[in-house]
This record gives structure tokens, sequence and C-alpha cells, in this order.
């Protein structure tokens, strides 16, 4: 058998991290020092105009949990969304506090603007689905974990995103360190503040706002300027962090091929459809609709008392059965109606 149980032998690794909350960053040309009011007034400007700085705002004046978003457009009532809590659809969105109603099939939930991650297709129904679930007794060895096929683009993404993660707890590390080592003093950055942890809280938003303008610029960066910054915030030992601008090039191009990849999106609807998940039905319709690409399975499992989840991958290769005979033994289903075409005819 097949992914069953993995979690069971993963040993639990105790890891620390800093619990901060994140302040409003920006790349503008405000500096986050308290000195340099003065000096932004001056006609020339020239220094830390091309720098990105984190933007210090008055949070005692906000409301608690008033979106941060200035230009929203509410999204209409019975679209379907995909939110931190889950898959729901919006009932309404009420002015008065700048809040969504979204029914999830938990119960109904008062949403900001900001928790609501995108819009969702409905889902299609499958008769084949019904047929092959009716006929499928098997289960995941635990009702928590969460089994999906996918493409070799989403192995890439899950992976790239791994590697996302590492560099940033890198820099959330470094922000703290570099602070305290007095040797570096004259090869950083200075920032003023009441306190340490402050400085390195102030010193990673910073580099944060540079992730963002590599975002935003699409991972291109202008005559090395990121790196030079990078340097100057977190030192000569964030040589690993220099080639952000590269990694997240790369992510944002596989997302672009995983929207454009109708068997990835197949494989999506596929997962939505599978509510109760019985694993040998959802392999044997992701292997007709895999169309002889290698797969990957992927199952999120919690791990035993713990908040933590761990995702495990298993490379399946070829899965499809379609054309020529295959010796596996494999419980015989009926064939299932032909595929529609891909590109609907008007």
């Amino acid at each position: 058998s097949w992914m069953e149980r993995p979690a069971y032998s993963y040993q639990i690794t105790t890891q620390t991290a800093m619990d901060t909350e994140p302040a409003v960053v920006s790349n503008g040309e405000e500096s986050g020092h308290d000195d340099d009011d003065e000096s932004s007034a001056e006609p020339d400007g020239s220094l830390g105009k091309n720098v990105v700085t984190e933007e210090l705002r008055d949070r005692s004046d906000r409301k608690h949990g008033a979106p941060t978003l200035p230009d929203h457009h509410p999204l209409p009532a019975g679209v379907l969304v995909s939110t931190v809590y889950g898959d729901g659809k919006i009932v309404r969105f009420r002015q008065s506090d700048m809040s969504y109603v979204v029914e999830f099939p938990f119960g109904t939930g008062y949403l900001r603007p900001d928790v609501v991650l995108s819009t969702m297709t409905p889902t299609e129904e499958s008769s084949y689905t019904k047929q092959l679930m009716a006929g499928d007794s098997s289960s995941l060895g635990r009702k928590d974990d969460v089994l999906c096929i996918g493409t070799q683009s989403l192995y890439l993404f899950f992976r790239l995103h791994q590697i996302l993660i590492r560099r940033l707890n890198i820099a959330k590390e470094m922000a703290y360190k570099v602070t305290k080592d007095e040797t570096l003093a004259t090869l950083v950055e200075q920032m003023e503040s009441s306190s340490d942890e402050d400085v390195g809280r102030k010193r990673y938003e910073a580099f944060l706002s540079l992730v963002y303008a590599l975002v935003d610029g699409g991972g291109n960066t202008e005559g090395g300027k990121y790196e030079d910054r990078v340097r100057c915030l977190l030192g000569h030992g964030a040589y690993e962090l220099a080639t952000m601008d590269k990694l997240l090039s790369h992510i944002l191009k596989n997302l672009q091929t995983m929207g454009h990849d109708e068997v990835m999106q197949n494989l999506l609807q596929l997962h939505r459809r599978h509510k109760v998940m019985k694993p040998e039905a959802f392999r044997q319709e992701a292997a007709y609709l895999s169309e002889g690409e290698n797969m990957f399975a992927f199952q999120l499992c919690q791990l035993p008392d713990s908040d933590k989840k761990v995702l495990h991958i298993e490379y399946l290769g070829v899965i499809y059965e379609g054309d020529e005979g295959d010796e596996s033994v494999d419980t015989p289903v009926e064939i299932p109606p032909p595929k529609r075409p891909r590109h609907a005819k008007n």
C-alpha cells in the first residue's frame, strides 16, 4: 500500500522562533530612523532615494481588526472564496465594519478582506467520481490527513516554497543576531531603538520590505541594489540571501505554469470533489486525468501530540493505464466516459 500513516514515523524536532507582530512596511522613501525626519526634507534627497526602508505607523488610533486595504472592491454575494479558515461562500459584505459574512461548512464567519485569499470556481460534479467512490472501501490512516496528487509543477512549487521559508528564517535569525554582535557594529546600518529586540524586529521588517519590492517587480533587481542593501542590513554573512531575487522569479514563473496547466487544474478539481477521501478511487481517477505525465503524491499529516504538521511527498511516476496493456493488478472498474475536449467549441 502507498502513503500509509507516514507521520507516525516522523521524529519531531524542536526549533525556536521569536513571536513578533509584523509591522506595516513600504518601499517608499521614508526612513526608519527618528533622526532622519529632518534630513529627508532637504532638497537633494539623494540619500536613501532608492533604499527600501520600513514605514512606522501609529497603531494606537487604529481600530482593532480594521482592514488595511485602502481601495477594496467588495466581492458579490454567492462567490466561492478560499480563506485562511477554509473554503466558503460569501453571503454579503458589511459596509459598517468593512467585513465579509462568509458561510463555511462548520458555520458562519465574519472576516476582514485581507483574510480572503482568492475566489474559486464551482466544483463540477462527476458520475465517474461517484462510481469509483462507491466501490472503494479504502481510507487514510487518520481522518485528519490531507491527500492530493499533482504534477511536477506542484512538486517544484512546494520545494521552492520550502527554500523561501528557510531563507526567511535565516534572515530573521540574522536580524536579531547582528544587533548583538559588536564586531559588526561598523559594518551594518545602525537603527535607534529602546531595546535590541526592537532593533532586530525593525531590521527584519526592513528586509521584508525588500522582498515585497522584489515580488512587485517580478523578481527583477536593478544593478545589484538588492544585494548591497541586504549586506548593509544583515552584514556579510547574509550571502545566502543574495539570490532571493532569482528564487522569487522561479516561484512566480512556476505559479504561472501551474495556472495554465490543464492537467493540474483537473487534478485540483478532483481533489475538491473527493470531500470524503477514498485513496484508491482518488488515485484511479487521477491516473485517468494525468494523461501520461509523471505524478507525485502529497500527504499533509498532523504530528502526534503536537500542533505541527509535516508534508510527505512520494514520486509515483506515470500512473496512466489507458492505451497499452498493463500487467499491474488493480481492481477492475467500468470504462470511464470519454473526456470532454480541452477547448470547448462555440
